[in-house]
């Protein structure tokens, strides 16, 4: 009974150990990177295609007024 009790002591400190938070690498930190840049150019990109249309409009509203 005592060996199977430090089997499982053992198994489950091993577990622990295993599971524990490592540090991110280089690789994962850029790949962090990589994806907040692509949202920020996303996120502008739909900011400047919702100002070119406002102006479109704009601009076909005025052509209107002048026929």
């Amino acid at each position: 009974m005592k060996n199977i009790t430090l089997i499982l002591a053992a198994l489950t400190v091993a577990a622990l150990i295993g599971c524990s938070k490592q540090e991110e690498g280089p690789a994962e930190k850029a790949g962090k990177q990589i994806d907040e840049s692509m949202e920020k150019a996303e996120a502008y990109a739909e900011e400047k295609k919702k100002e070119l249309g406002e102006a479109l409009e704009k601009a076909g509203e005025d052509m209107q007024k002048k026929d």
